[in-house]
C-alpha cells in the first residue's frame, strides 16, 4: 500500500499529515490508524466537501478537534489534550491541519515538554516544511 498523498511525515506512531481527502482517511486506517486530530479551525473545516467528523467516526478513529490559527491563537491547552488521546491511544494517530505545519508545531511543543533535551525538534521528527520555535514556546504546556 502506498503513503496517502496528504501524508507528509512518520515519526514513531504519529503521522504528520496535509489535509486528508476520503482515500487517505481509508488507506490510514487499513494501515493501524486509531485517532485523527485535527488542528484546523472550525471554520476551515466546515468549508471541506465532506463532514471529517463523521467520515472519520465512520471508519472507526477517534476524532479530535485542536484548532491552531485564526480567532483560536495557539493556547498550552492543547498540548495537554494531544497528550491524552496519545496516552490513551494505542496504534498510530494522524495530525493533521491544511499543510501539516500547524500540527507539526503542537505535536513539537508536546516533544518537547516530555523531553526538553531535544535540541532542534523540527530535525528530531523529520519535518520538512515551516518552522516557528515561538509558536511552539505558544503551544508549549505550562509546569504542573
Amino acid at each position: 500500500m502506498s503513503q496517502p498523498a496528504a501524508e507528509v511525515v512518520r515519526h514513531d506512531r504519529i503521522i504528520l499529515a496535509a489535509q486528508p481527502d476520503l482515500a487517505a482517511l481509508d488507506a490510514w486506517v487499513e494501515g493501524g490508524a486509531k485517532a485523527l486530530v485535527n488542528s484546523r479551525t472550525p471554520e476551515e473545516t466546515a468549508s471541506l466537501p465532506f463532514d471529517l467528523k463523521a467520515e472519520a467516526e465512520a471508519r472507526g478513529l477517534t476524532y479530535l478537534e485542536l484548532p491552531i490559527g485564526g480567532a483560536y491563537g495557539a493556547s498550552p491547552a492543547l498540548a495537554g489534550q494531544l497528550a491524552a488521546l496519545l496516552d490513551n491511544t494505542q496504534g498510530d494517530v494522524v495530525m493533521h491541519c491544511k499543510s501539516g505545519t500547524r500540527s507539526a508545531h503542537l505535536y513539537g511543543a508536546l516533544l518537547l515538554s516530555r523531553d526538553p533535551s531535544i535540541a532542534n525538534v523540527f530535525d528530531h521528527i523529520g519535518w520538512p516544511g515551516g518552522r516557528d520555535p515561538n509558536m511552539v514556546a505558544a503551544l508549549m504546556p505550562g509546569e504542573g
